[in-house]
């Protein structure tokens, strides 16, 4: 199957392999760890026509996982036991990171009660969902090909815009156009531990609201939509865990530098996927104190503007269809504790002894919200492909050399066009002191293929020589959820050179060719003619 191009956001209804290889049936799970009832399964793919992004809503967007068979659901979860937590991990441990499926909960217990849902998580992680987001089909059975599917759309996106993604300025509508103001709560009415937030794990100070895009204003900056652990305390009362080197962080003590003594927050829960992306991402890229306007760059990705309403008691701007808007005001004048947590390391975080006590004065939702939760550190929360662009667009105005970038649990992969014996491990030496999260850097010619991980393997296992191609830093800022750091934000560093060693670094003075190249160069269309003759036998598998 050679990939066509695509040069506008495609209808066509999605095709994709079975989850259940291993089943004749492929609906329920069942496994030598547990099984589900028979009221639990994966979504089968609809006869007709899945639902196609742009969506307008988190609820359209579920709806289109499901219409291409990527949704699980399940009746009953006992989260006081932690069941949906052991479940995700089992899912992943069945499916793979990136094939685990989306999982809804009808009900779940909290707290000894039983509330109804529907709690949704593992919403962005499937290797599909990079391609089904922006409305492209992906490619059945060969997630490489799906990353770079999503790629190509998104490098065509960057060039048409000169280097960052286009935006497309928000609406406004009016309120009773706003299925977010279906039901307004305020004073004794609110109680936000009624709504079926999740404490994840036993090693958790408490129960999370941890999928809300955090909107905070600055009179420069403008303003900022972020994603930040949130710390259920009481029936209005939440620890907005925002960190230094956050923006949201950064606009808050700047507020409390003007001696202002709080400031007004609105957290948005069950929004669609582009300010969910914005809002979890580095995209746009902050530069300074320049107002950018990120809801627009969410309408831009998403190709078509983000419809908003304003908040009860600001003037801030959120998504009229979002599931929830919980409105409040933060002190600036004390911090408090907010976690333990399960950090996406897969560690349980630190506390931070710096969270803004937030008190909430109104709430907004739909009649019934779905509410979305983030087993985080089990799965990951985000596309990758999108930030992986716009990194790469980036570095290379700075280091023309690269030509791809993706970062993976604090390793950062770095191709490159190498041209001279050292630029690789120079390269990468620069970035490990730049940026503090790049922990282990490796860096590998632009043959290799970084969404592929048998070409990371192969050029780690062939490629690489621990002497002389490897340089070891002793101490360097790092992350403050670093779980090895020896001292908190510092860490050690290595950069590995897993380019084709030249012979003036050591390397042989003729390199074998990759043998699967050898056989393309002989032959560049065998692939093409593989895929158009088997490639349904190849994604169906073997009969069992």
């Amino acid at each position: 199957m050679s990939d066509k191009a695509f040069n506008s956001r495609e209808t066509i209804p999605f095709s994709r392999r079975e989850f259940m290889a291993a089943s004749g049936a492929g609906i329920a799970l069942a496994s030598g760890a547990y099984s589900a009832s028979a009221a639990d399964s994966l979504t089968t793919r609809k006869a007709e026509p899945a639902t196609i992004a742009p969506f307008a809503s988190f609820r359209d967007y579920i709806q289109a996982l499901e219409d291409n068979g990527l949704l699980m659901r399940f009746n009953r979860i006992d989260q006081d036991a932690y069941e949906g937590t052991a479940l995700m991990y089992r899912l992943v441990d069945h499916y793979g990171r990136f094939h685990a499926p989306v999982v809804l909960f009808e009900e779940v217990r909290i707290d000894g009660r039983w509330i109804k849902g529907p709690v949704i998580a593992n919403h962005a992680r499937h290797v599909d969902i990079e391609a089904i987001t922006f409305g492209l089909q992906p490619v059945s059975g060969d997630s490489p090909a799906t990353f770079r599917r999503a790629r190509k759309y998104l490098d065509r996106l960057l060039d048409e815009s000169g280097g960052e993604y286009p935006t497309i300025p928000p609406v406004l509508v009016p309120n009773e156009n706003a299925p977010c103001k279906e039901v307004i709560l305020e004073g004794e009415a609110i109680d936000i531990r009624r709504f079926p937030f999740f404490r994840n794990n036993p090693g958790d100070s408490g129960r999370f609201i941890n999928t809300a895009s955090v909107f905070t204003v600055d009179p420069e900056m403008g303003l900022n939509i972020g994603t930040y652990r949130c710390e259920i305390k009481g029936p209005r009362h939440i620890a907005v865990g925002s960190g230094e080197g956050q923006s949201g962080y950064t606009m808050l003590m700047a507020a409390k530098a003007r001696g202002e003594k709080s400031a007004n927050i609105a957290l948005v829960v069950g929004q669609d996927p582009m300010i969910w992306l914005v809002s979890g991402a580095r995209i746009p890229e902050r530069h300074g104190k320049k107002p950018i306007d990120e809801l627009a760059t969410a309408g831009g990705l998403r190709g078509k503007a983000i419809e908003v309403v304003t908040c009860e008691t600001t003037d801030f701007p959120v998504p009229a269809h979002a599931e929830m808007i919980i409105e409040g005001v933060v002190s600036l004048e004390s911090f408090e504790r907010n976690g333990p947590y399960g950090e996406g390391t897969g560690y349980i975080g630190a506390a931070y002894d710096t969270a803004f006590p937030m008190t909430v004065t109104r709430v907004t939702h739909r009649k019934r919200p779905w509410i979305v939760n983030d087993f985080t550190g089990v799965t990951r929360a985000l596309l990758e492909m999108p930030g992986a662009a716009l990194t790469t667009a980036g570095l290379k105005l700075f280091m023309p050399e690269i030509t791809d970038y993706r970062y993976v649990d604090s390793v950062t992969f770095i191709s490159i066009n190498k041209k001279k014996p050292g630029q690789a491990l120079d390269i990468g030496k620069r970035l490990a002191k730049m940026i503090p999260v790049f922990k282990i850097v490796m860096m590998v010619d632009e043959d290799v293929d970084l969404w592929n991980p048998a070409d990371l393997f192969m050029a780690f296992a062939t490629r690489w020589q621990a002497y002389p191609a490897s340089h070891v830093f002793e101490d360097l800022p790092t992350m403050p959820l670093e779980p090895s750091s020896p001292v908190r934000e510092r860490t050690s560093k290595i950069v590995i050179d897993a380019t084709r060693q030249l012979p003036e670094e050591g390397g042989p003075e003729v390199y074998s060719e990759f043998s699967r190249h050898v056989l393309t160069r002989h032959d560049p269309q065998i692939f093409d003619r593989i895929d158009a003759k088997w490639a349904e036998v190849i994604a169906r598998g073997p009969a069992v």
